[in-house]
């Protein structure tokens, strides 16, 4: 085993598509970093450990990378068939299966599966508020910009 394997962490699909959009328009990482914002080291750290959700929102961004696909990319959010994000939404197998449980264990997994769909709620309401936030401070970057080039 290579030492890129060994450092290779669950973002390193997302740091492989970041380095491929960079290449692919000519930039070096210091202009990479330049465009989104992002520390080389801190983009460069994703091959071993997931980043936080602003700096994959930030790199998507600055390279026009699909933000439900980069969020799967970079380990944050599991990946669905088809590209879609997965769901905890009623199953009739699952609730069929369910009822054949004793009533203890049907409650127990009910409890489970209520406690991830929250945390799911929450985990697309922190990604809508910090992409949200990373529109703002690209909007108030690209004003400044202008101002200064005026």
């Amino acid at each position: 085993m290579g030492d890129d394997d060994r450092r290779a962490g669950p973002a390193q699909p997302f740091y492989e598509r970041v380095n491929h959009e960079r290449i692919r328009r000519g930039w070096t990482q210091v202009k990479l970093a330049e465009q989104s914002g992002v520390d080389r080291a801190t983009i460069h750290r994703m091959r071993a450990a997931k980043p936080q959700p602003d700096t994959v929102f930030a790199l998507a961004a600055t390279l026009d990378i699909d933000r439900d696909e980069a969020l799967r990319l970079a380990g944050l959010v599991p990946g669905g068939a088809g590209g879609a994000l997965p769901s905890l939404a009623e199953d009739p197998e699952v609730d069929e299966l369910l009822a054949r449980l004793p009533a203890r264990r049907r409650a127990i997994l009910e409890r489970f599966r209520d406690s991830e769909r929250e945390r799911v709620r929450r985990l697309r309401e922190q990604a809508e508020a910090e992409a949200a936030e990373a529109g703002r401070r690209f909007k108030e970057l690209v004003r400044i910009e202008v101002e200064e080039s005026e």
